[in-house]
């Protein structure tokens, strides 16, 4: 303090000049306006300062979850239709690969009697066995050599057998070079070593045509697919292709 006179101002037994901090040491700074304040009055006045405040944080984080599951809730549709369209394809794709299989040996073949055979479950194809067909090919090799012909005509080579393993939903393909005439009744007497041509098949079914016509001119194959999609998509879960295939020998 400066020279000069100053009072001593003494209120129940204490004293202090005024302009004079009673609390402080002599040589201390003013501690500021914050020391002076109340506390909850200085927490919102750091927190003004400072940011946001722990409540302020708060809430902000629960609007931000609110948001995204939101978005979430309104996308969700959208992702779980994508991935059935996915499967969907995916399971298209599968019975072209197997139809394209089918499609050359069977044009290649003939509808001469005895020369393709549909097996009937009264035939013995049933149980272990769906939608069994035999016909002949003019291909060596294990049926998938060059195309044999004498005199301009097939010369055929040896049988293919088709069906539907029902234990394993796989649609498989036989050669048998030991044969051009079909068997007459299913099973023939060698299925041990086949080819996967399809997978997911759960039903396959082939059908002459006309439909019972003495002099058949085509075979109708139609094939029934389980689509592993999602469990809520609302797409069908299976799907089935119908082709028609018409030898040319």
């Amino acid at each position: 303090m400066g020279p000069g006179v100053y009072l001593k101002l003494c209120i129940r037994g204490r004293c202090r000049v005024p302009g004079e901090h009673s609390d402080l040491h002599a040589n201390a700074a003013d501690p500021g306006v914050y020391t002076r304040l109340h506390p909850r009055q200085f927490m919102r006045r750091r927190s003004a300062e400072d940011g946001y405040s722990l409540i302020e944080l708060t809430v902000g984080l629960v609007i931000m979850g609110i948001i995204f599951l939101s978005i979430y809730a309104l996308y969700r549709p959208t992702l779980v239709l994508s991935g059935g369209i996915g499967e969907r394809l995916a399971a298209q794709q599968d019975v072209r690969l197997a139809l394209d299989r089918l499609a050359r040996p069977l044009h290649e073949a003939t509808m001469a009697f005895g020369r393709i055979q549909v097996y009937s479950p009264e035939a013995g194809c049933v149980g272990a066995y769906q939608a069994c067909i035999g016909f002949v090919t003019a291909r060596d090799a294990g049926c998938t050599g060059p195309f044999q012909r004498v005199a301009g005509a097939p010369n055929w080579q040896a049988t293919i057998y088709v069906w539907r393993d029902t234990s394993s939903n796989e649609m498989r393909l036989r050669c048998d070079p030991s044969t051009t005439f079909p068997a007459t009744t299913w099973p023939p007497p060698t299925l041990e070593s086949s080819t996967v041509i399809g997978t997911r098949m759960v039903a396959v079914s082939f059908a002459f045509e006309p439909a019972g016509s003495p002099a058949p001119t085509s075979v109708a194959v139609a094939v029934e697919e389980q689509v592993a999609g999602p469990s809520r998509s609302t797409l069908p879960a299976t799907l089935v292709n119908r082709t028609v295939f018409v030898p040319q020998n």
